[in-house]
């Protein structure tokens, strides 16, 4: 049981993280392009506007993608 209560815990801080870097994100104008919980390949996706939120395979940890993150564009959305 104990263990059982250590991953919901566990489970509910990196969501509680992740949701951190995904509303700063938003606030500063990035576009975030996908919200995740789990580690890839996807169980399930929704996209929602810009953003596709997904539950991958191996529920451990959590991430967010944000646009330009991977090159150089500084990861502002231009107007």
């Amino acid at each position: 049981m104990e263990i059982l209560i250590f991953i919901l815990i566990l489970t509910v801080l990196v969501l509680v993280h992740e949701a951190g870097h995904f509303f700063v994100a938003k606030k500063l104008g990035i576009k975030v392009e996908e919200f995740g919980f789990g580690i890839p390949p996807r169980a399930f996706s929704l996209k929602r506007g810009e953003t596709v939120y997904s539950i991958n395979w191996l529920p451990i940890g959590g991430f967010v993608k944000l646009y330009g993150e991977d090159s150089a564009g500084g990861g502002k959305v231009k107007p």
